[in-house]
């Protein structure tokens, strides 16, 4: 399969797949006699494999290690639930940081509800005094 078939087919671009590649998340595809990569199923299956773990926003580095526990060189999963935790951790890390912004956003947005000159705007003032 070439890549702009892959690219359609994941949502991917090419680029990102070519990165994937540099990377060595994936193996070099053969080439056709045109000089165009020719991607093996196996292959297609690795890039959308990748490409639902970047949906999840699973870093390369530890997708790598996910790719391993695929291919079966890792012994057990236990990387795999590795890497899952610490997403999951890194996620609740982040909810509780965005709650804390949209907490400071929502006390901004209650100081000034109603349309003032420019120089006596509440919001202006109360991100000047923080």
């Amino acid at each position: 399969m070439k890549i702009g078939e892959i690219s359609k087919k994941t949502g991917l671009s090419i680029d990102a797949i070519r990165f994937y590649e540099k990377s060595g998340l994936i193996k070099r595809p053969l080439r056709s006699e045109g000089g165009y990569r020719d991607f093996n199923s196996d292959a297609v299956a690795a890039i959308e494999f990748i490409a639902h773990c970047r949906s999840l926003d699973i870093p390369i580095a530890e997708i790598k290690k996910l790719l391993n526990v695929r291919s079966g060189t890792a012994k057990s999963c236990r990387q795999a639930n590795e890497v899952i935790n610490e997403q999951l951790e890194k996620l609740r890390t982040r909810i509780k940081e965005l709650k804390k912004l949209e907490k400071s956003l929502a006390q901004l947005q209650s100081v000034c509800n109603e349309e003032l000159d420019a120089k006596d705007c509440r919001i202006i003032q109360s991100l000047q005094s923080l």
